[in-house]
């Protein structure tokens, strides 16, 4: 009763299953078969590969003195100006004197005296016109002119501020006519040939650290970065804080970099040739990493490496790469070992 209509149901499902059948990929084809995964590849080359450590520090003169007075005395001069580069020895400033410059005058007064004195003894003496004992008070007279003229000498030394070492004056701190006390502040002086920059790192870095390991000191406030060295490292470490004090020297010919500047430093810790991946070419797995790699057939080969040093740019493989091995940087999600590739440079 019903067999004819069934039998033309299954004659029109023939065709459209054929032509479906047809459509479909073959199940049963081989990795050989399938196009090959369009992926993005760079060829391994040795790079530099630089290890750095990163502190932040403030700078400081190489040289910094308070001019101060060691007296109680008026200001009679003041010989430098704001800013000014002076030499060493160079007259800073001058501190009433007046009453010891006469006692100068009077003590090498009394020094000629006595010389003449013993100029004149020592010819009578030689005709004993005169007693040894009144030759030899001259000579003592003498010798406690001279003492008292060094004396006084010291005191004009003390009212008379001269630079200890070359370098720039700051600010007047008082002008002429002004009492200053023993401590009180007149300027400043600051060598700024050189730049110091005092650094605490953690003592675990200590065993990395050695005088003359390069650094780069980066001024955000200038937008420049410095070349520099570690001159010293100290001795002790801070009980408090486990870290050390590394102190490092900064050339400043163009007196660029002032006291107190903030400094992001950059200490290169090891600097060496290896092979740099890009980190999105990794593949971790656990504790694991894997990249894929084109082999000589055009096909795909996952290989575990180990990593070293992270890097701004990449990630430091040890071992498991050599240079001239073409890595797969993209298009490697969806790859299977050995499927084929169809690499193109990145």
């Amino acid at each position: 009763m019903f067999t004819a209509p069934r039998a033309r149901v299954i004659a029109f499902c023939l065709p459209l299953f054929a032509a479906l059948s047809a459509c479909e990929p073959n199940s049963a084809a081989t990795p050989g078969q399938r196009p090959a995964a369009a992926v993005k590849v760079q060829t391994l080359a040795p790079q530099t590969i630089e290890e750095r450590l990163p502190a932040i520090g403030s700078l400081l003169a190489k040289e910094s003195v308070r001019i101060t007075s060691t007296v109680s005395e008026k200001v009679r001069a003041l010989h430098f100006d704001e800013g000014q580069y002076v030499k060493q020895g160079d007259l800073l400033a001058t501190l009433e004197q007046a009453e010891e410059q006469a006692q100068l005058s009077s003590a090498k007064a009394d020094l000629a005296e006595q010389q003449r004195e013993i100029r004149r003894l020592k010819n009578l003496l030689a005709t004993q016109s005169a007693a040894q004992t009144e030759y030899d008070q001259r000579l003592s007279a003498r010798d406690r002119a001279q003492a008292k003229i060094a004396e006084v000498q010291a005191k004009i030394d003390e009212r008379t501020l001269r630079a200890p070492f070359g370098g720039v004056t700051g600010l007047h701190n008082v002008s002429p006519g002004a009492l200053v006390s023993p401590g009180d502040s007149i300027t400043s002086l600051d060598d700024l040939s050189t730049m110091r920059l005092d650094l605490n790192l953690p003592s675990l870095l200590l065993r990395s650290l050695k005088v003359g390991m390069p650094l780069d000191a980066r001024s955000d406030a200038l937008n420049k970065t410095f070349q520099g060295k570690i001159v010293a490292i100290n001795p002790r470490i801070d009980p408090l804080s486990r870290s050390v004090m590394v102190r490092a020297h900064i050339p400043n010919g163009d007196a660029t970099l002032k006291p107190g500047m903030l400094m992001r430093v950059s200490l290169l810790k090891d600097k060496r040739e290896g092979i740099v991946v890009p980190a999105a070419a990794l593949q971790s797995i656990e504790n694991r990493h894997y990249v894929w790699l084109v082999d000589g057939e055009q096909k795909a080969e996952r290989r575990e490496v180990t990593l070293g040093t992270r890097l701004v740019d990449g990630v430091e493989v040890i071992n498991g790469l050599s240079a001239g091995e073409q890595l797969i940087s993209e298009g490697f999600l969806m790859l299977r070992p050995g499927s084929p590739v169809a690499p193109q440079e990145s």
